[in-house]
C-alpha cells in the first residue's frame, strides 16, 4: 500500500464549454480523493480559459485515483458540471512528478471534450 503526500498545482483550464450557453461560465475546480477528502479552487468569473495557480495537498494512503471536476458556479439553482476526469495516480507515484493537460469529458460515454485542465502533480512518499 503506497502512502505519501500528493501535491497538486492547478495551473489553468482552457476551451471550457459554456454550460449556461450565454458565454459567462464561472468555473471552479474540485478534486475528490474519496468521499471524505475533497478540495475546491476559488471561482473565476466569466472565464472559459481561467488561470488558477492554486495549490492543494492530499494525504495518499493506498488511493489509486483522484477525480477532478470543473463546475460552473451558479448564483441561482445548482452548479453545473462542465467536465471531469479521473486521474490514475500510478504515473505520479512512479515518476514522482507529472506536468500534463487532462481532457475533461461529461456524459454517459464521456466522449465529447468539455475543455482541458493543466495540472502539476508531485508525489512525496512517506
Amino acid at each position: 500500500m503506497v502512502k505519501g503526500i500528493l501535491k497538486i498545482n492547478v495551473v489553468e483550464a482552457k476551451n471550457l464549454k459554456d454550460e449556461d450557453f450565454i458565454g459567462k461560465s464561472d468555473p471552479y475546480v474540485k478534486f475528490i480523493l474519496d468521499k471524505n477528502n475533497f478540495l475546491s479552487t476559488t471561482t473565476k468569473n466569466n472565464d472559459l480559459n481561467p488561470k488558477f495557480n492554486e495549490k492543494f495537498i492530499f494525504n495518499v494512503d493506498g488511493h489509486k485515483k483522484i477525480g477532478v471536476q470543473v463546475w460552473d458556479k451558479d448564483s441561482v439553482g445548482h452548479d453545473d458540471l462542465i467536465g471531469e476526469d479521473e486521474i490514475d495516480l500510478s504515473e505520479v507515484i512512479s515518476k514522482n512528478y507529472v506536468d500534463a493537460w487532462f481532457d475533461l469529458t461529461k456524459g454517459i460515454f464521456g466522449f465529447r471534450s468539455k475543455g482541458e485542465i493543466h495540472l502539476l502533480m508531485e508525489f512525496v512518499p512517506k
